[in-house]
């Protein structure tokens, strides 16, 4: 009787204990791969590593070099690293749609994509001296207002948001922070820190659903092995 009593006390659970959350079949099903995700995660870094160098050289002005060539290396490194985050961008809007089944912030993702492409050709046309004060860096300037609203809308949003993602509160508040700095104008350049903020969370929260695929992928393989 004691050796059946033991039998029992030491049976294997039938139930996973620490059974990880389901992934939703609309992740599973999308584009968003754990390879792409891993390739989305390293961008977001490359963004970051890009950015830095280029915001020193924009409080540098007076000590870099000033000639054609190197503006003009400066303006396609920007320009990219540019694309390259509202690439990003959009592709977070992808990860909020099949992961959390979020779709009630992608108006404010599309508003942020458009005005930051129109902000970005100004930036190309604005006279080099910003005291001519033409009408292409007034335009830059003015529609800073607007999407400093929207990024401070699309933050609040994705506050309300009911997620596992433990750094998706760190990605709406410094959202929220930069689009106010930048709806302001003359803070305009604080929301570059806190843009940088709210890239890093970015870049994690692809990290965190890449290996949410990955382990997914293994439970699988390891139920058609038994």
């Amino acid at each position: 009787m004691n050796e059946q009593n033991s039998d029992s006390f030491y049976k294997t659970p039938e139930a996973n204990l620490f059974e990880e959350e389901v992934l939703p079949a609309s992740l599973l099903n999308s584009t968003l791969t754990y390879a792409k995700l891993k390739l989305l995660f390293w961008l977001s870094l490359l963004y970051l590593l890009a950015t830095l160098p280029l915001v020193a050289i924009s409080f540098m002005s007076g000590v870099v070099p000033d000639n054609e060539s190197y503006r003009l290396a400066t303006d396609i490194v920007s320009l990219i690293d540019n694309l390259l985050y509202l690439y990003l961008l959009y592709m977070f809007k992808l990860l909020l749609n099949h992961r959390l089944a979020c779709h009630s912030v992608d108006n404010y993702i599309y508003a942020a994509i458009i005005l930051s492409l129109m902000m970005s050709i100004l930036s190309y046309v604005m006279p080099e001296e910003v005291d001519s004060f033409g009408f292409s860096t007034l335009g830059f300037f003015v529609l800073m207002v607007p999407l400093g609203i929207v990024n401070v809308l699309y933050g609040i949003k994705l506050l309300k948001l009911q997620s596992y993602f433990n750094y998706l509160r760190l990605y709406s508040w410094s959202t929220i922070i930069a689009g106010v700095f930048l709806a302001s104008v003359v803070l305009f350049l604080l929301a570059i820190p806190a843009g940088m903020v709210s890239s890093f969370a970015m870049a994690m929260m692809f990290h965190t659903t890449a290996k949410e695929l990955k382990r997914h992928h293994a439970g699988e393989q390891l139920s058609l092995n038994e």
